[in-house]
């Protein structure tokens, strides 16, 4: 939902390369990050996050909020590409915690 609200312009993204981060990416952009959450829908199972055990596991909190993953969501920018790890990019985001 954060993505399709903040992306503006319809436009090829270089960001794909293969990665485990690409992968988690492109999963998260699709709507299809195998959260507990996610999960929760195809078998039945406890949906509170794994990492902080504080609420339910989804993907704008894994990506935006979680303070059980490392490395941590900070206050100001977030730099996604280097904490997904993109191989050669060191852009920031540009997505600010609300």
């Amino acid at each position: 939902e954060s993505y399709r609200l903040n992306k503006t312009v319809i436009a090829k993204e270089s960001i794909y390369d293969n990665s485990r981060g690409s992968s988690l990416l492109f999963e998260a952009r699709t709507g299809a990050l195998r959260t507990r959450t996610y999960r929760a829908k195809y078998q039945e199972m406890d949906t509170v996050c794994a990492a902080c055990g504080e609420v339910d596991e989804t993907a704008e909190h894994s990506i935006l909020y979680c303070k059980g993953l490392h490395p941590m969501p900070t206050e100001d920018n977030i730099d996604l590409i280097k904490s997904l790890g993109f191989r050669g990019q060191r852009r920031k985001s540009g997505i600010t915690r609300q």
